[in-house]
């Protein structure tokens, strides 16, 4: 019993001075240099299309042992906002002994612009039509970095009525995956069935403008069709519109169209200025 009690204690020190020798070898060949990272630039400006190589552009990294490590440098994920389209990235790289180095610096899209709402035609529905699926159904939403937010589409507030005539608001929300957060008010028109045998197709049911832009509003004029679905001169629409392009904010303009038998028909552009 005293032997294997011995042999026991034997092996324990055994694998003590085994372990021992190896972390004094292992220390004394450690790499005592991290890798470094370095930016020409504090900020970063890319477009919304960016490619891998625009993420890396103004980035070096080096090693005392390796050498150059900028070929190996890794872009990490994009943070939420600080600021709508403005954003901090951290970067990565590895050196032959796996030790890391990183960098965060800031990351500005250069053409960016908030999520915008798309409408396959107007929200103008007659009386008793109209429901929250329609209204859903002609909604959706584009993002530059994300794409398609339609999903994410939420109705927050409404006033509309859909068995009665009248001009209503909706409010809308939506946000991408960097943070940015859009909510809108967009105008509800309910009309009354009869009067309005006439049909104005308009290529979209929305449009944004950038703040001191103009507005062509027959550009969107599709055209024009009868109780029968038959082309009518489009020159019999006329429109109106209350959109200041000057200040930022949600307008319409109206088009109205009579065909001289008593026909008439009506519908709404809504516009967004955006400053």
């Amino acid at each position: 019993m005293r032997f294997v009690r011995a042999g026991v204690v034997m092996i324990f020190i055994l694998s003590l001075v085994i372990f021992g020798v190896s972390r004094v070898v292992l220390f004394q060949n450690r790499d005592p240099n991290e890798p470094e990272i370095v930016s020409d630039r504090e900020i970063l400006e890319i477009p919304c299309e960016y490619t891998q190589e625009q993420l890396l552009e103004g980035l070096t990294a080096s090693d005392q042992e390796d050498g150059d490590l900028t070929s190996q440098i890794v872009a990490g994920s994009f943070s939420r906002f600080i600021e709508p389209g403005l954003c901090n990235m951290t970067y990565v790289v590895f050196d032959s002994a796996d030790q890391p180095a990183s960098l965060t610096r800031q990351v500005r899209f250069t053409d960016y612009h908030s999520p915008r709402f798309t409408l396959t035609e107007p929200l103008v529905f007659s009386e008793g039509e109209g429901s929250y699926d329609e209204l859903m159904g002609r909604l959706g939403a584009q993002d530059q970095l994300d794409g398609d937010l339609s999903d994410w589409i939420t109705q927050t507030d409404t006033d509309v009525n859909y068995q009665r005539a009248g001009s209503y608001t909706t409010t809308l929300e939506m946000s991408n995956s960097l943070g940015d957060t859009v909510t809108q008010d967009l105008p509800i028109h309910v009309v009354a069935a009869e009067g309005h045998s006439l049909e104005i197709v308009l290529n979209t049911g929305i449009v944004y403008i950038d703040q001191g832009s103009g507005i062509d509003a027959a550009a969107y004029i599709q055209e024009l069709l009868d109780s029968q679905g038959n082309n009518l001169d489009t020159s019999l629409i006329s429109s109106e519109s209350n959109v200041d392009p000057q200040t930022p904010g949600c307008y319409e303009v109206h088009y109205q169209a009579e065909d001289g038998q008593g026909n008439s028909g009506e519908t709404w552009l809504t516009v967004i200025v955006e400053g």
